[in-house]
Parts: structure tokens; C-alpha cells; sequence
């Protein structure tokens, strides 16, 4: 068995990559081509004609990270592997950051409907 990649042919993006033999009867969807897979072969990806070429994936920005941040209360872990907490004034601060950020999406326009219900739960607090 070997990957072989799902490739749009009028597009080159990679639609997916799956396990095939290469020998059993298989016909690919209406305008996708089947090509052996490198490790770089991957679902939204591309293919250039000779090789493949990964996605970009764009780094996070600051509103993403705080939604995240907001949720986990771990600042790092301990010798023995335990958690400890971020100090109260740390969480307070990315959630009046969080919030800003928030409110200005809002007076953008465009906030998305997890981003209101998270702004509302600061809101709250």
C-alpha cells in the first residue's frame, strides 16, 4: 500500500490523500488525477507538476490566542508534572485584552457568532 494524492486537475490543490496499492481497479472522481504521494502530499496542498507543496498555514493572531489563553488557567507545570495556575491579575488581564479585542470586531462588523457568545460571557464575569 502506498499514498497516493487526490489532485484537482484544473486547480492542482490536493483534495485528499488515501492509501492505495496501485494496482486494483480505482477510477478517480471526474477531475481529479491520482499521483504517487511524498511526504509533503497533503489535503490542501498543492500539486506544481513535479512536486508537491504544503499549505500555509498562517500564525495565529492575537484574538485567537487570547481565546484560547482565556480558557486554560495553566501557566506551566510543576517538577513533579503538576499544574500551576496563572496568578489572578495574569487572567484578569488577557480577559480585559480578550474583551477589547472583542468589541472592536464588534464595532467592525464583524464578529463571528462563538466570538459574540464569548464576548457576552466576559461580558458576565
Amino acid at each position: 500500500m502506498g499514498r497516493y494524492a487526490m489532485v484537482i486537475t484544473a486547480t492542482g490543490v490536493v483534495e485528499n490523500v488515501i492509501m492505495y496499492d496501485g494496482v486494483s481497479p480505482f477510477t478517480p472522481p471526474s477531475g481529479i488525477e491520482l499521483i504517487e504521494a511524498t511526504d509533503d502530499a497533503e489535503a490542501g496542498g498543492t500539486w506544481n507538476g513535479s512536486a508537491f507543496v504544503r499549505a500555509v498555514v498562517p500564525d495565529a493572531t492575537r484574538t485567537q490566542v487570547l481565546m484560547y489563553e482565556v480558557t486554560n488557567l495553566v501557566a506551566s507545570y510543576d517538577a513533579d508534572g503538576e499544574p500551576v495556575n496563572k496568578a489572578d491579575d495574569v487572567v484578569a488581564a488577557e480577559k480585559l485584552e480578550l474583551r477589547n479585542l472583542l468589541l472592536a470586531e464588534l464595532q467592525a462588523g464583524d464578529l463571528s457568532p462563538d466570538r459574540v457568545q464569548t464576548l457576552l460571557r466576559l461580558e458576565r464575569e
